[in-house]
This record gives C-alpha cells, sequence and structure tokens, in this order.
C-alpha cells in the first residue's frame, strides 16, 4: 500500500518510521509546510499530489484539513484524519461527505488518544447525552483548575492541539459532546468518556504517555492511524 503523509512533526514522524519498517506499505511522499531533512519531503502540494499513493495520511492541523481534504478526496485517495476539529464547520464536514459520495473514496477519523468510538458509534442512534473530561498538566495552560466547559465544536476551536477528539467523540455519538479541560499535577494525558442513553452506560477511561517530541500528543494518536493502515490493507478488520 502507497501512503503520503500530511505533516512531519511528532506523529507523522512516528507513522513515517512505522511505514518504513512494516512489511506491505511504501512511504511515497510528505508534504510539510517547512523544508525538513527527508529526501520524499515537499512543500509543494502539486508535487506531492502527482505522486503514486493510495491513501493520505494528515497529521498537520486543522487549517491543513481544510485546504487539502477536498482535493485529496478528489484525486482518488483515501484520507486519514487526525485534526478532526476541522469538522466542526458543519458546512465544510457536508462537502467533505459530498466529495467522498462522489468520488467513492472514504475519510477515516483517526479515534486519536481517545477508546471506545465504535462502541458509541455502535450505540449513537440511543445516545442522548455524552461528556468527555480532559486532564492534561496544567503548565501547558500556565494555571492549574478547569481551563474550559463547555461544547466540543469551541473545544476544538480554541484548543486545536488538545482537543480534536471531542469532535472524533461527537461524529461517533451522533450529537454535540459536552467537553471539560482542566489544569492537573499529573504527567499523562488522561480522558474520561461518559455515553447515556436508552442502551444503557459507557464509562471509558484513558491514561497516555505524551510523545516525547510533543506532549501534547499522546503515543495512541499515532497509534489509531496505524491500526486504520492496518485494517486498509488486511482483510480482516477489527
Amino acid at each position: 500500500m502507497l501512503v503520503g503523509i500530511i505533516g512531519f512533526g511528532a506523529v507523522g514522524k512516528w507513522v513515517a518510521e512505522w511505514i518504513e519498517r512494516t512489511e506491505g506499505f511504501e512511504l511515497t511522499a510528505i508534504l510539510d509546510a517547512v523544508k525538513k531533512s527527508h529526501e520524499k519531503l515537499t512543500t509543494d502540494v502539486d508535487e506531492f499530489l502527482s505522486r503514486k499513493m493510495d491513501v493520505v495520511v494528515e497529521a498537520a492541523s486543522q487549517d491543513a484539513v481544510k485546504v487539502y481534504a477536498e482535493r485529496i478526496i478528489e484525486s482518488g485517495r483515501h484520507l486519514i484524519v487526525l485534526s478532526v476539529g476541522a469538522f466542526a464547520d458543519a458546512e465544510f464536514f457536508q462537502r467533505i461527505r459530498e466529495a467522498c459520495m462522489k468520488t467513492g473514496k472514504k475519510v477515516f477519523i483517526a479515534s486519536g488518544a481517545i477508546a471506545g468510538l465504535d462502541a458509541i458509534y455502535s450505540a449513537s442512534e440511543l445516545v442522548e447525552e455524552v461528556v468527555i473530561t480532559t486532564r492534561k498538566n496544567w503548565r501547558q495552560f500556565g494555571r492549574r483548575g478547569v481551563v474550559f466547559e463547555g461544547y466540543a465544536s469551541e473545544a476544538a476551536t480554541r484548543f486545536p492541539k488538545n482537543l480534536n477528539v471531542a469532535i472524533a467523540l461527537s461524529i461517533a455519538a451522533g450529537m454535540e459532546a459536552r467537553v471539560r479541560l482542566v489544569g492537573d499535577d499529573v504527567e499523562e494525558n488522561i480522558h474520561e468518556i461518559v455515553a447515556r442513553g436508552r442502551f444503557g452506560e459507557i464509562n471509558i477511561r484513558i491514561k497516555n504517555l505524551p510523545m516525547e517530541d510533543n506532549p501534547k500528543t499522546s503515543y495512541l494518536a499515532a497509534l489509531s492511524v496505524t491500526r486504520i493502515l492496518r485494517n486498509l490493507k488486511g482483510g480482516v478488520v477489527v
């Protein structure tokens, strides 16, 4: 499987290294705004899209999703999105859905640093409430205590590097999640999810180690991308 990557930060580098050591995958192109030391990296989107690839991994930013997503889909590639907060823009999200319907290509929403989206999506027709509380080291925000309390669309816009997961959760649940972001005396990135409805109740707690190169991002975010790649390549999907 031929793979391109947008964004060559902590997650992009980790995914690139995984691709290069994993049988059945080939890294064919990397797109980044800044020229960096990798033979397959370009800063030009036209050059990036001229190379052969079956799927593109976005590991850059919400802005990158908004700039490149439609063009990638219309060029005949699947797209894996980590910066899911871009879909807080309902009009943009609808355009992406329509582009997928038109081309037959798919956008895969990475679960990022959380878990249980499959169960919440399964129950989405009966979900009545979904809440996520995120705790990260207070130094990221300059103070301890509640940093934000509100809904997912505002959370993902105000904290684009911290709360993309709130939009992924909202899409899975079929309704906008309520969000609470807390600066705490923790070294891990902790997410606590509660979904309730006529199906019952789901409680999930995830304690992630942050990536060494980027404390705002958890290793599970990168692993959620490689899980999608393995599903695309394999015959059995988990």
